[in-house]
């Protein structure tokens, strides 16, 4: 069993996004955790879950409230904790450039791609760390489907029943209906029928947005989207990022390409703050700091990071 960092990050932030139901995989968290516990070799995450999962330890007895509260904490230490041997795709390695290096050395940044960026003043790696969100979208709290409401910007986890391409008014597009143990919802998105294509029936996926009223019936329309083999939620279920665009920039692609250089360069600047004055104003150092400013793992980390 995989007990890498991003991992378990990911069951934590889906466990968020289903409300802490204790739902976010088979068998509950108590099983999954004290399972890799006993299975796995000792490595720096299993000691980092000695810690936290405490002899006897059972998420299942807790209230809702404290859930939330351990879920969160443990996801502020699972941010201390080192992931430089882990390598996102489609990012190099420090190794084959610099801080300030062009963000054309980056895989998947074509020069064409990197001159957008550069009217709106990312120019370097760096200058892509300082990139940050306009504000934040909170997809963070799961609503069951039988729960949702028209005009709010809500979370749900379903299962694909059925995705098919469809056309929609005069344009093609894509149907989909899933559903949840409270009901079933009509997902479409318009002009994207490929869609139809990537989601396969079975799997369970994340959607986020608003949900308006066709005919007296509740419907998603375009929302955010992933499904949960993704390594990790950047889209969905979470506190997600809105950046800076300009002609030519997709909010998904701009939120992929950000999270990838944040996770893998962000440990390389060096916070000129002595460690007695951070800790005197408890303050997180510059890493962690551009971390959560991108991708906060809760409201109060968000505000820490300013």
């Amino acid at each position: 069993m995989n007990l890498g960092v991003e991992s378990l990050r990911k069951i934590l932030q889906l466990e968020q996004a289903r409300g802490y139901s204790n739902l976010a995989v088979i068998g509950g968290l108590d099983r999954y955790l004290h399972g890799c516990l006993e299975k796995t070799e000792a490595t720096e995450q299993v000691f980092f879950l000695k810690e936290v999962c405490s002899p006897g330890f059972s998420y299942a007895a807790l209230s809702e409230n404290e859930r939330k509260e351990w879920v969160e904490r443990v996801l502020q230490q699972l941010a201390k904790v080192d992931v430089a041997s882990k390598q996102p795709t489609g990012v190099p390695s420090p190794a084959k450039g610099s801080l300030d290096s062009p963000i054309a050395i980056l895989k998947g940044i074509s020069s064409a791609l990197a001159a957008k960026f550069a009217r709106l003043g990312v120019k370097t790696v760096k200058d892509m760390l300082y990139f940050f969100p306009r504000r934040h979208l909170n997809y963070s709290q799961r609503v069951p489907i039988s729960k949702l409401e028209p005009g709010i910007e809500q979370t749900t986890v379903a299962n694909i029943w059925e995705a098919r391409e469809v056309k929609l008014g005069s344009r093609k597009g894509t149907e989909v209906t899933v559903g949840d143990e409270t009901g079933n919802i009509r997902v479409v998105w318009f002009n994207q029928p490929y869609l139809a294509k990537r989601l396969r029936t079975n799997a369970q996926i994340v959607l986020s947005g608003k949900v308006s009223l066709f005919k007296g019936t509740k419907v998603f329309e375009s929302p955010e989207w992933e499904t949960l083999e993704s390594e990790d939620l950047a889209h969905t279920g979470r506190l997600v990022p809105l950046y800076p665009l300009t002609e030519g920039l997709n909010p998904r692609r701009v939120r992929k390409l950000v999270k990838e250089v944040v996770a893998q360069w962000s440990p390389q600047l060096v916070d000129f703050l002595p460690q007695e004055v951070r800790d005197h104003r408890s303050l997180v150092d510059l890493p962690q700091a551009i971390q959560q400013a991108h991708y906060p793992d809760s409201e109060q980390r968000k505000d820490e990071a300013r």
